[in-house]
């Protein structure tokens, strides 16, 4: 099954973030399990939607997936919208997640908006912070932290 991805409507507001409907994201409705890999040799310039990426190259735009990795070799800037972030190598973008999983040697320099974010020790996170949660039945934003320089979590 092929899908349309120019009819994905990334959303703008909020809003539409926090009630976006994952279980109807184009992507996951296809059979099985797919992904894509963005190899270290290649490189996008525009937006990438996917189930699930793993980017072990450089992106520079939009990163528009269920679940995204950014492999030790991966890079990128620009915007990210997902459920699941996990960051082993270098991101540089204004970020709109769920879950964010900042490893080992991944650094993360960002406007983040997210419910939960992890750092392990080895790994640097740095920018604005603001932590998405549901008082009431409505999602609120709570600034967690604001930070000019890289925070390195250790042992």
């Amino acid at each position: 099954m092929i899908y349309d991805c120019s009819r994905i409507v990334v959303p703008q507001m909020e809003e539409d973030v926090a009630e976006y409907d994952w279980e109807n994201f184009p992507p996951g409705k296809v059979a099985g399990r797919s992904f894509t890999i963005i190899d270290e040799s290649a490189g996008i310039e525009g937006k990438l939607i996917a189930r699930s990426a793993y980017i072990h190259g450089q992106i520079q735009g939009l990163v528009f997936a269920e679940t995204v990795t950014v492999e030790k070799t991966g890079r990128v800037s620009g915007v990210i919208f997902c459920r699941n972030l996990i960051v082993f190598g270098n991101v540089r973008a204004d970020i709109v997640c769920d879950n964010i999983f900042v490893r080992p040697g991944g650094v993360l320099s960002a406007m983040l908006k997210y419910r939960n974010l992890k750092v392990e020790p080895g790994g640097s996170v740095g920018g604005r912070f603001e932590r998405r949660v549901v008082i009431d039945g409505k999602p609120q934003l709570t600034r967690a932290t604001a930070a000019s320089r890289l925070y390195s979590a250790s042992p």
